[in-house]
């Protein structure tokens, strides 16, 4: 991102460079779930849709560096049925992690299905 464009998106926050990091990495997190969430996927495009999804928020501003991996989780057991060949991508089968940087400030999220609870929970693993 160019610095005009960035110091012309700070007027619009009110917030410390750590808030706006931590508000940054949210939207990725979010941006990634709810984009490919539904997705086909199967035995033989699970790596490529691996691939998309990290080029996919890569492309965002401040991001240095997004890793998905998709556990389809019992989904594609092999089966007769060719309605089994795929499924569609679903919170539990994302494990992502997603860093960046905004004004010398690093933070990592992470994006994963937590079994204890039952759900894929997007946090903040860390914040400089």
């Amino acid at each position: 991102m160019d610095r005009k464009a960035e110091r012309i998106g700070e007027e619009y926050f009110r917030c410390s460079d750590r808030e706006r990091t931590a508000f940054e990495l949210g939207i990725k997190l979010g941006a990634l779930f709810h984009q490919f969430v539904g997705a086909p996927v199967s035995k033989r495009n699970m790596d490529v849709l691996e691939r998309a999804i990290e080029k996919t928020i890569e492309s965002q501003a401040f991001v240095t560096r997004v890793e998905v991996h998709i556990d389809p989780r019992g989904y594609l057991e092999s089966s007769d049925s060719v309605f089994h060949e795929y499924t569609t991508l679903s919170g539990d089968m994302i494990d992502a992690k997603v860093e960046l940087e905004y004004k010398g400030i690093k933070a990592q999220g992470r994006l994963r299905y937590v079994e204890e609870l039952d759900y894929p929970l997007m946090y903040i693993e860390s914040l400089g």
